[in-house]
């Protein structure tokens, strides 16, 4: 029976999500460090640029979506929170060498500053869930629960957009839907849709990792570990050595 309970859902896990968006996202940074740099001039590189920034646009709504399946599941907020913002320290300086070719630019922050302020976002609205857990279950039933739970996903979505961080405003915005909407699909998908719809035209490609969200089948799949977070500054330094090179 025991063995039963681990058969393998159809879907996707976690795991497998995740490595999709680290491809898409080495993807994407790829493109930024080694193609464009070469595209000057000659149209294929060109074309080859944006179609590897829009496979790229995959990378952050996967990323959010198992933030929030991870904030429901994790044993410890503290330390998922923890983790996010040591981080986004350490990998701020090769995001901003890929980015700008400085050490640090404070008009762009990576994506970790996003997810930090995403997590904080997510488990202040679970708060809002606590007290309306204590009024009879209806969390509009709440004083001012409704408006409590728009004040602290705008507060979230300011810091990310005041701190520049990757994606900004919508990306907390979309992690907030996401949770928010987790019991209500139709809602949810709506939510999804117009919070990267309104990234802007050149972050349309982003709408493509829903259909990949909405595989997921509730399994963790195997453990990455820290090699999951670690990946994201590594990869960003190995690509400066390669620009550095070429």
């Amino acid at each position: 029976m025991e063995r039963r309970s681990r058969k393998r859902i159809p879907g996707l896990t976690g795991t497998e999500l995740k490595v999709t968006a680290m491809i898409s996202m080495a993807v994407d940074h790829t493109a930024v460090a080694l193609v464009w740099p070469a595209a000057s001039g000659n149209l294929d590189l060109y074309w080859l640029y944006w179609l590897m920034r829009a496979v790229g646009r995959l990378a952050f709504p996967i990323y959010g979506f198992l933030l929030v399946q991870g904030f429901l599941h994790t044993s410890s907020r503290k330390r998922y929170l923890g983790r996010l913002c040591a981080f986004a320290l350490i990998s701020e300086v090769p995001f901003d060498l890929i980015l700008s070719g400085r050490l640090f630019d404070p008009e762009a922050q990576n994506v970790f500053v996003t997810l930090a302020i995403a997590l904080a976002t997510v488990w202040g609205l679970e708060r809002i869930e606590e007290r309306r857990g204590k009024s009879g279950g209806d969390r509009d039933a709440v004083p001012g629960g409704a408006a409590a739970r728009c004040l602290i996903v705008l507060i979230g979505g300011l810091a990310a957009w005041a701190l520049k961080g990757d994606y900004g405003f919508l990306g907390v915005v979309y992690a907030a839907v996401v949770y928010e909407f987790r019991g209500d699909p139709a809602k949810r998908l709506t939510g999804e849709a117009v919070s990267l719809a309104l990234l802007g035209a050149g972050n349309l490609p982003c709408l493509l990792a829903i259909p990949l969200t909405e595989k997921y089948n509730g399994q963790r799949g195997m453990r990455l570990g820290l090699w999951a977070y670690w990946f994201y500054p590594a990869h960003l330094l190995v690509l400066k050595g390669l620009q550095m090179v070429i």
